[in-house]
């Protein structure tokens, strides 16, 4: 239950920005009238000189601005223009989402409560690109950090990105995980030994090489240092017979 609810929070703040953004922002107080699904007219008239000043919300914000940006790189900007990197990004985030989804079927009675937030985010962050790449073409971008010059992002974004760093919190501070539900998922899916069951098969060949190494080790080095030791010298003996 919590996993769907934060997706379909995350979803719909996602989608419900992006609609106003567009529809009362651009549409309604800019006053675009071409069509939204042609790119390259929606960026023609973002760019005319009288928008451009009026395309932040509030127009003299100093930190965060809503600032309408159609996105049709593959990530940040990266790939811009490149229909083999957008196509490629596309397929690479449905696979993720299905294997996203078929995990997160399987083991939602085993997720801990932080884990079940960070999949309903990373699930409804990347159902929000995705609609909007299958949809429109493109993503539609409109929150603007000022004050550190981030790349224009939105709420799908920010929601991937919460998650991202929730799951570095987990790696570093928490014993179980998304990681090792889902891996424990694997294991048990493709019948292949448990976490515990590797860690201890790792350590028995760890201790085994140890061992082949000691055995190779020639047992007269253990007497290397006194050769011809034989308990005999006069001098060692200390009964005195070996001074002048």
């Amino acid at each position: 239950m919590a996993i769907l609810l934060t997706a379909l929070i995350v979803l719909a703040l996602d989608q419900i920005s992006k609609y106003w953004i567009v529809h009362a922002h651009v549409i309604g107080q800019l006053g675009y009238t071409g069509s939204l699904f042609d790119l390259d007219a929606l960026r023609t008239f973002l760019a005319q000189a009288n928008v451009a000043q009026n395309n932040s919300i509030p127009r003299g914000g100093k930190f965060i601005v809503l600032s309408f940006t159609p996105n049709d790189a593959a990530l940040w900007g990266i790939g811009n223009g490149n229909a083999w990197a957008v196509r490629l990004l596309l397929a690479l985030t449905a696979i993720f989402l299905v294997l996203l989804l078929f995990f997160t079927v399987r083991t939602r009675k085993n997720l801990p409560a932080l884990s079940k937030v960070i999949v309903g985010l990373l699930i409804g962050g990347s159902i929000g690109n995705l609609f909007d790449r299958i949809a429109f073409g493109y993503v539609r971008d409109l929150i603007y950090a000022k004050f550190i010059n981030f790349p224009i992002f939105n709420i799908a974004d920010a929601a991937i990105c919460i998650a991202i760093a929730l799951l570095l919190f987990e790696a570093f501070f928490r014993k179980v995980g998304v990681f090792e539900t889902f891996e424990d998922e694997y294991r048990a899916l493709f019948r292949l030994p448990t976490r515990e069951e590797a860690e201890r098969i790792a350590k028995e060949r760890k201790q085994n090489r140890i061992g082949r190494f000691q055995e190779r080790i020639p047992e007269e080095e253990e007497d290397a240092e006194n050769p011809h030791d034989d308990g005999n010298d006069p001098a060692d003996r200390g009964d005195g017979r070996g001074e002048n």
